[in-house]
């Protein structure tokens, strides 16, 4: 396969729409599909052993742009690559600080506070994760638990336990955690005993 990822591959962006895809992958695969290179064929003149079988590299693009296509279609296939993506792109960056488990990382309690304010606050409707247990707020405040890794910034990595979520779907695939206080972020791996 390419070195082109599958929206390169659809001549397409990461936010490309359904249709979008749907369009440039009919577009692409017209431009090289089998039977229509068949035609075109026995009309090119023979290909010489020096040169590389265009037929070949016609044949390796159809597939892969049919890869592509069968993977962006699917809205849980394409969450799942784009998430793959993402994890290459910090990988690449190397803004990787650890990777660990849940086991790894220390049990917690966060303070989960709720905005009673009605004034001009832009983030009225988002909450806030106080680790430190000593703080007074007039705000009303719900305690969840957390998991909780410290960086070398003196920031912490802190992962909600949420467990309605955990419920719905099982943490069996790595998550990318942001640091509290830098840039730094750390890959959280299953716990080998999650099945």
């Amino acid at each position: 396969m390419s070195n082109l990822n599958f929206y390169e591959l659809l001549n397409a962006n990461a936010t490309a729409t359904f249709e979008e895809l749907k369009r440039n992958y009919k577009q692409l695969i017209l431009q090289c599909h089998p039977d229509k290179l068949q035609q075109q064929k026995t009309v090119a003149v023979t290909v010489t052993a020096n040169e590389s079988d265009p037929n070949q590299e016609s044949d390796n693009n159809f597939n892969a742009i049919n890869e592509a296509w069968n993977t962006l279609k699917d809205p849980i296939k394409r969450k799942h690559y784009d998430a793959e993506l993402l994890q290459s792109k910090f990988e690449k960056h190397n803004n990787i600080y650890a990777s660990v488990t849940l086991s790894d990382m220390h049990s917690t309690r966060v303070e989960m506070a709720e905005d009673d304010e009605e004034g001009d606050n832009e983030n009225e409707n988002e909450n806030e994760i106080d680790t430190d247990k000593e703080s007074t707020t007039t705000a009303a405040a719900k305690w969840s638990s957390a998991y909780a890794y410290d960086c070398r910034c003196g920031g912490q990595y802190v992962l909600l336990d949420d467990e309605s979520q955990r419920e719905q779907q099982p943490r069996a695939s790595e998550m990318i955690v942001e640091c509290s206080e830098c840039s730094l972020v750390i890959i959280v791996k299953p716990d080998a005993n999650i099945s």
